[in-house]
């Protein structure tokens, strides 16, 4: 330490220990504030003392913890509750007086700043609770006017002077040996740079670092912006041959802009028939090579060969399945009256009677047709193979229906008053059968479907 802050040191002391008021510490960056706060808490031990180095942007509950942990022996406390009414309630227990030292403490709360000055009143063993704290010089002058005339009462601002000639060349020389270097700069030229200096320790710490160093070598502006340039200039050259390319053709002619039709318009309609014109013809040709080939498919019947019997192929129209076992036996027996009893009758008359027997289905077909309610819909199919076996693979399920729509076979199951019912059962029937999922639909909608009770070579058991 020099003369000068060894004094400084002594004078801070005296103030602490006699004296009521707040002791604010103020002085340029590099002065020696930390140093001397440091010295100040370290070389005496007639008081408790608490050093504390403020870190940016730290919670009141944070400095008020690391107060505390050095004052009190032990550590129970709320680190939310004031230091006032902390320190209140030990202050018995208490066999020194209190110092509290708070380095960069422009970087406190105002709430903390009053409870500083609000401890200055509180006594300890005998003696105030001192508190001592380290500002920059253009922080105090902008607190100190926002402070009532009785609170600036309280605060003691002390200053630190620059060190003098003699001290800094005395500073230089002592660094400078305790660096063990010697770099042969002449004492003439140090004492005259010494002299151009404010006067803080921190300068003649930089001094000696340049006679030991040198001057750190600058990175020049070319070396930092160098990247940057390269980039700024290649996005130039970039958009400039883009725009020569896009502005002129390959004849130097400037190229007039593309307009599309808007996607609605009857042009972009037209191209996109043409565009797919021959997708549809090959599918509507696939489609026509399959409804010939299932026309063509006929299964013969299981048990005409045992009888030696030539299979008949029926007529495959549109003709009602009964719903119930009543109407099952009502078209039986209309069915049996709408054959010929004389085998003498004319092919015309045999003819006249299959019209009306068409005619008679097809009405009861158009009664028997719910149109409230709901049925489950097991299969949707394009050939008659397909159909049968989903008809074989159901064959004990009751109330089977199949109704022909445009070029399907669609196979129906039930009437069910609602839509929860119709759902229990298409579950089961999922669950039973192992099938997809069925699909519960109104009869309401079915009303271009028409309902069979046969097909060629095979009826459609119930």
């Amino acid at each position: 330490m020099l003369p000068s802050q060894e004094a400084l040191i002594q004078r801070l002391y005296h103030i602490a220990s006699y004296s009521d008021q707040l002791l604010v510490l103020s002085g340029t960056p590099g002065s020696g504030k930390t140093t001397l706060v440091t010295a100040l808490a370290t070389d005496f031990d007639e008081s408790n003392a608490a050093l504390v180095i403020c870190p940016m942007h730290a919670a009141n509950a944070e400095i008020r913890r690391k107060i505390l942990v050095q004052l009190i022996s032990s550590p129970i406390f709320d680190d939310d509750i004031p230091l006032a009414e902390t320190l209140l309630r030990v202050a018995p227990t208490q066999t020194k007086p209190l110092h509290i030292i708070i380095d960069d403490a422009h970087l406190l709360s105002k709430e903390l700043w009053a409870e500083c000055i609000i401890l200055n009143q509180i006594q300890c063993a005998g003696k105030r609770i001192a508190v001592t704290l380290t500002v920059p010089s253009a922080f105090l002058v902008d607190l100190l006017p926002q402070l009532p005339e009785q609170l600036r009462r309280q605060v003691l601002p002390v200053s630190i002077e620059p060190l003098t000639l003699p001290e800094r060349e005395a500073l230089y020389q002592t660094l400078l040996r305790y660096s063990d270097q010697n770099p042969f700069t002449p004492r003439e030229i140090v004492r005259a740079q010494l002299e151009t200096q404010a006067g803080t320790p921190q300068e003649v710490v930089n001094l000696l670092e340049l006679a030991l160093h040198g001057q750190p070598k600058q990175k020049s502006a070319w070396r930092k912006y160098k990247a940057l340039s390269i980039g700024f200039v290649s996005v130039l050259l970039v958009l400039a041959v883009w725009g020569a390319i896009t502005q002129l053709s390959p004849n130097g002619r400037i190229l007039e802009p593309i307009t599309y039709p808007a996607m609605d318009s009857p042009e972009f309609l037209a191209h996109g028939q043409q565009r797919l014109a021959p997708y549809f013809s090959q599918r509507a040709e696939q489609l026509r090579l399959s409804l010939i080939e299932a026309e063509e498919i006929v299964e013969p019947e299981p048990l005409a060969d045992f009888h030696g019997e030539t299979p008949q192929i029926e007529s495959d129209m549109p003709i009602e399945h009964p719903i119930d076992e009543a109407s099952s036996k009502a078209a039986t027996t209309e069915s049996k009256s709408a054959i010929p009893t004389s085998a003498k009758s004319e092919s015309s008359d045999v003819s006249q009677t299959a019209k009306v027997k068409v005619a008679q289905h097809s009405t009861i077909a158009a009664q028997q047709k719910p149109t409230k309610g709901y049925t489950i819909q097991l299969a949707s199919v394009s050939q008659l193979r397909s159909l049968r076996s989903t008809l074989k693979m159901i064959e004990g399920v009751e109330g089977v229906r199949v109704a022909k729509y445009k070029q399907r076979w669609v196979v129906f199951v039930g009437h069910y008053t609602n839509h929860q019912s119709a759902q229990n059962a298409a579950t089961q029937l999922a669950k039973q059968y192992r099938l997809d999922q069925p699909w519960v639909r109104k009869w309401s909608e079915l009303r271009e479907y028409q309902l069979q009770e046969s097909l060629p070579n095979r009826e459609i058991s119930e």
